[in-house]
């Protein structure tokens, strides 16, 4: 990785933190969704109703 010095990346203009934030949250969706998570929204979706 990149080593940057701890006064910029914890500067006011650091967007660091808001990036891990948000990346967590994405690989935490795909790893739901290839784990088969939510399965009846998905089959409501196919047949144009809701789950």
């Amino acid at each position: 990785g990149v080593e940057i010095d701890s006064d910029v990346a914890d500067g006011p203009h650091s967007v660091i933190l808001n990036q891990v934030t948000n990346g967590v949250a994405v690989r935490m969706a795909v790893l739901y969704l290839l784990a088969g998570g939510a399965p009846e929204r998905a089959e409501a979706a196919k047949h144009g109703g809701e789950a």
